[in-house]
C-alpha cells in the first residue's frame, strides 16, 4: 500500500502527507495535541487515522466550519 492511500500513518508518513520533515512535525505535535489534533490509535498501531488528521487541519486554517460534522450542511431549509 503506498503513503498516498494509507488511512493511518506512522508520524514519518503523516510528516511526509503534510510535507514537513519529521523533526518539524514532532515539535508541532506538541502544540496541536493540545488543540484536539487525532491521537494515534493503539488498534492500528499506534497511527494516526488521515481523513480525521486533515479535517483538524482544513477547520485550522478555516476551510470547514469549526464544529462541523456534515461539510456543507448549515441546517434546516424551510421551503414553505
Amino acid at each position: 500500500m503506498s503513503i498516498s492511500t494509507a488511512m493511518f500513518l506512522t508520524e514519518a508518513e503523516l510528516a511526509a502527507r503534510i510535507g514537513v520533515k519529521s523533526e518539524i512535525l514532532k515539535g508541532a505535535l506538541l502544540a496541536l495535541d493540545k488543540e484536539g489534533f487525532p491521537v494515534p490509535d493503539p488498534l492500528f498501531g499506534n497511527r494516526r487515522y488521515w481523513p480525521a488528521c486533515k479535517a483538524f487541519l482544513d477547520r485550522r486554517y478555516g476551510l470547514a466550519a469549526p464544529n462541523s460534522s456534515s461539510p456543507g450542511l448549515d441546517g434546516e431549509e424551510n421551503w414553505a
